[in-house]
């Protein structure tokens, strides 16, 4: 894979542990579970990541 596509997977990676921790707390503060728009979120920024690496497979760029 090339750079850029090793930076989407880190900012997906990172947004995915900012949602979990900041809709959880981890102790910090009151425990709430993820609610709809967190996973619609971290939906969205993984299926348009996906996305973007299939089709650039198919160029043949990936």
């Amino acid at each position: 894979m090339k750079k850029q596509t090793w930076i989407a997977v880190w900012i997906c990676l990172f947004l995915t542990v900012l949602a979990c921790i900041g809709s959880t707390g981890l102790g910090y503060a009151d425990y709430r579970p993820l609610r709809n728009f967190d996973y619609f979120g971290l939906g969205v920024a993984w299926a348009g990541f996906i996305v973007t690496l299939l089709m650039d497979r198919r160029a043949g760029r990936a």
